[in-house]
């Protein structure tokens, strides 16, 4: 059962560190571990940044757990607009930031989850929100409790 219909779009380090269970950034693998209470739309290129990052069995275990979600996992395999792109890097984002900030409006994502703390200062022109995992785990908590 979902709290509600939003798509959030996780960024690379988010399943990075809670697929690792790193432990300085224990909400990440909270987070992973809550998927079905949102949907998760996994854009091209965090797909690509997984696949250049990811061990064997890190990817073993991403894929499993898309496999455990199909109803609330999808992945895209899209392409944003150059334009889109430009926008975010004149707006100071480095190329890979600039391309995960150009996504939720053409994947229809309500928020990005992210622990890029670059990335959570400099995009300011987003037209969706951007929560770090703690944020996210929160929203959900008080969602839970309504």
């Amino acid at each position: 059962m979902t709290i509600s219909t939003e798509r959030w779009l996780l960024d690379t380090n988010i399943w990075l560190f809670g697929l690792r269970r790193d432990e300085t950034f224990p909400e990440c693998a909270k987070l992973l571990s809550l998927i079905g209470l949102f949907s998760v739309v996994i854009p091209r290129q965090v797909l690509k940044e997984l696949t250049t990052n990811f061990t064997e069995e890190e990817a073993s275990s991403f894929h499993q757990l898309v496999n455990d979600f199909p109803e609330f996992v999808e992945l895209s395999w899209d392409t944003i607009p150059i334009e889109s792109v430009k926008f975010y890097e004149q707006g100071g984002c480095r190329k890979g930031d600039a391309i995960i900030a150009a996504h939720p409006e053409r994947l229809n994502a309500d928020l990005i989850v992210t622990e890029n703390r670059q990335f959570l200062q400099m995009v300011v022109e987003l037209k969706v929100k951007i929560l770090t995992p703690a944020d996210a785990l929160k929203l959900l908590s008080f969602r839970l409790d309504q």
